[in-house]
């Protein structure tokens, strides 16, 4: 893929792109280890979710709801009923041989259908009874049976507190232990959610830490044509906020689906082992989840879409503005562009709003779909717990169930929003990790070491196939001599120094260091032989030592060194830190000519065999100017140099000069032969005298 057009902001991405999350998976496998981990955190975690209802209910059956149904039958009868049952301790005999208290919960366990025939034939009551001690009996309800004093259901409130504390004291114990088992099944669940939670970020941290170096490394390497066509800023935005898009997405959705689907499938089946009828009413709200869910991904695309772009255009017309704050200030254009970015700054709050309303209108309607499985639960289960085809326990472990199957369901929004932000922040990165340099290594190229003589061989250029920059220019320079370019702008001299350093390649003919194709050598090679001083002087925010040094192995002594020949050492140690102090953004605090001398700085401690000026002095007022020639010609000796200059008093001592105009090469020969030709750099050469004898 070779200079593709920019994936812009405005894209909106799809919901789940396979491609996309199997490159991604790239980045995770070399911490499959942690994500295994996180996994079996999360395994754990939804295991004690879906058991915190069930022991709910046996804490509600068992011991706080215990009841007990009246089964009369002839003593065969009631003992293979009993012979038949899970657990014998579910009887208790009442009378010799035809009647038996049966615990309401091992009744449910049996088909409704033969409960239900049971009691039309009268064989089992319909009333459920408490079972208390008979020598507790009071005279006030409830009636005493071989010992034992029923109490109905319906009328536990008429016995004491006190009563029902005291002969209960085991279904208390019985709650209290189930109350620790809960306990401890919480606990678990705290440290599993804080294992899952913890191991998932570093593994997501990590794997990002991996795309973001991948990504900077890969923007380094890519050529000069790819940044002229994509805007810086929307490179750092890649490389920053789509990163942290992909990071949310695998954090809180990828992995934490698992656990969603674990916890429905698992509610599910559960929900059908408690009760299938009942369970089969409580997903009758299903396909209402699912047209709701339609609609709202629709809306919901158009939404984010319009939001995305009006950012965009919002933080570009803010961009713009603040670097040219001095022209709007000086032009007095204050309120017009507040009046524009008050009209972009509306545009983006009403696509919020609308966004806001869809997401306003959505989650309250998968609340209230919710609400209406909860309510038809309530409503049928209600009727089958007062009919006793079900216990309260498990009616209320039911609800539990279906609260916890509808909660992913209804954080479905805010995951439809990180999926749809990161698919289309993965589509920007790739785009970019996908776009191969146009500049690279011959796998023959070799290192060697270049003494600086350069040969241009009827070379043609252009940036765009329908304009030439350069025409057969041909030329070339000994070791250790110079050579300087003049001529109009747009002449293509720029274009030289740019395929010299190899930004470029020719489109025909061949540039040759020391006899060597460039295309035959590293990069790394080439370019750690020339230094360059550009016209737009760059200074990073380090401290003056630092943009000086640039990374290279340079003594202390040596930087100041470097920063004595170019006479900037004055003007560095009046600075409250001196060569320690740190710099502003693009050296803000300098002027333009200290930003200069520092630059030469740079370009002398490096040592290159190749030096490049491209309008060095340029921005360097007179009397610095002169300070930094004998410094020019020091940095000059013994190194082949390439010098781009307007003012033709900086070029006299040149070796050889070339007048070009129109990528061609109209005249050459040294200052003295041209001015002899009476021809173009005559022109110019008495044009600038004038000019400076005027002012």
């Amino acid at each position: 893929m070779h200079g593709s057009p920019f994936v812009e902001d405005v894209a909106g991405g799809k919901l789940y792109d396979r491609t996309l999350i199997k490159r991604l998976l790239h980045y995770v496998k070399p911490h499959r280890r942690l994500i295994f981990l996180a996994m079996f955190f999360m395994i754990v975690t939804a295991c004690v979710e879906l058991l915190i209802p069930y022991v709910t209910k046996q804490a509600i059956d068992n011991y706080l709801a215990k009841l007990y149904q009246i089964y009369s039958a002839p003593e065969a009868v009631c003992t293979e009923f009993v012979e038949l049952s899970q657990d014998t301790t579910d009887f208790i005999p009442v009378s010799a041989d035809t009647l038996l208290l049966v615990r309401k919960a091992a009744l449910d366990r049996m088909d409704p259908a033969q409960r239900v025939e049971m009691e039309k034939e009268g064989t089992l009551s319909r009333e459920t009874y408490y079972l208390f001690p008979g020598d507790r009996y009071n005279d006030q309800t409830g009636e005493i049976i071989n010992g034992h004093w029923l109490v109905p259901e319906r009328e536990l409130s008429s016995i004491p507190l006190s009563v029902i504390m005291d002969v209960r004291s085991g279904d208390i114990a019985g709650v209290s232990r189930l109350a620790w088992y809960l306990g401890i099944l919480i606990a678990i669940s705290l440290v599993a959610g804080y294992g899952h939670v913890m191991t998932l970020v570093i593994a997501g941290q990590r794997s990002m830490f991996d795309v973001r170096t991948e990504l900077f490394r890969h923007i380094q390497r890519l050529s000069l044509k790819f940044y002229s066509q994509n805007p810086i800023g929307r490179l750092v935005t890649r490389v920053t906020n789509d990163i942290e898009a992909l990071n949310e997405m695998f954090t809180a959705v990828l992995v934490n689906l698992v656990k969603d689907v674990i916890l429905i499938v698992g509610t599910a089946i559960i929900l059908f082992m408690l009760n299938w009828r009942l369970a089969l009413i409580s997903l009758a709200v299903t396909p209402v989840f699912i047209l709701v869910t339609v609609i709202f991904r629709v809306k919901a695309r158009g939404a984010y879409r319009a939001v995305r772009k009006y950012l965009a255009g919002l933080n570009s017309r803010l961009s713009e503005d603040i670097s040219g704050i001095k022209i709007v200030q000086v032009f007095r254009q204050e309120k017009r562009r507040r009046e524009e970015y008050q009209e972009t700054n509306s545009n983006y709050f009403n696509a919020n709003m609308k966004q806001l309303v869809i997401f306003g209108i959505f989650r309250p309607l998968i609340e209230i779909t919710a609400a209406i499985g909860i309510a038809l639960v309530l409503v049928y289960g209600g009727g089958n717990v007062m009919s006793g085809a079900l216990t309260i326990g498990a009616l209320v472990a039911f609800i539990s169930y279906v609260r916890q199957m509808f909660q992913p369901l209804a954080d479905i929004s805010q995951k439809y929003n990180i999926m749809q932000s990161a698919m289309a922040a993965g589509e920007r990165i790739f785009t970019i990790l996908d776009t191969d340099p146009d500049i690279v290594d011959k796998p023959s190229a070799r290192e060697t070491i270049l003494n600086g003589a350069i040969e241009f061989d009827n070379v043609t250029f252009s940036y765009d196939k329908d304009k030439k920059i350069l025409r057969n220019v041909s030329f070339s320079v000994e070791p250790g001599k110079s050579v300087a370019l003049v001529g109009p702008t747009g002449a293509g001299k720029t274009s030289i120094i740019s395929l010299l350093c190899r930004f470029y390649d020719v489109d025909s003919g061949r540039i040759l260091l020391d006899g060597i194709d460039l295309r035959d050598l590293p990069i790394e090679t080439l370019r750690e032989s020339i230094s360059i001083v550009l016209q737009d002087a760059f200074i990073f925010s380090r401290t003056i030592e630092d943009n000086i040094r640039l990374g290279q192995d340079l003594t202390e002594e040596q930087v100041r060194e470097a920063a004595d020949m170019v006479q900037a050492t004055p003007f560095i140690e009046k600075l409250p830190e001196g060569f320690s102090a740190i710099m502003a953004e693009r050296g803000a605090t300098l002027s333009t000519g200290q930003k200069q001398l520092i630059c030469f700085a740079r370009a002398l401690a490096h040592d290159p065999r190749i030096l490049v000026l491209d309008e060095a002095t340029s921005n360097v007022d007179p009397a610095t100017e002169q300070l930094i020639q004998n410094a020019i010609e020091v940095l000059m000796k013994n190194r082949t140099s390439i010098i781009v200059a307007h003012r033709l008093s900086t070029i006299q001592k040149a070796d050889q000069i070339l007048v070009i105009d129109d990528g061609r090469i109209l005249e050459r020969g040294n200052h003295q032969e041209l001015l002899a030709r009476r021809g173009i750099y005559y022109n110019l050469y008495l044009l600038q005298y004038a000019a400076n004898n005027n002012s």
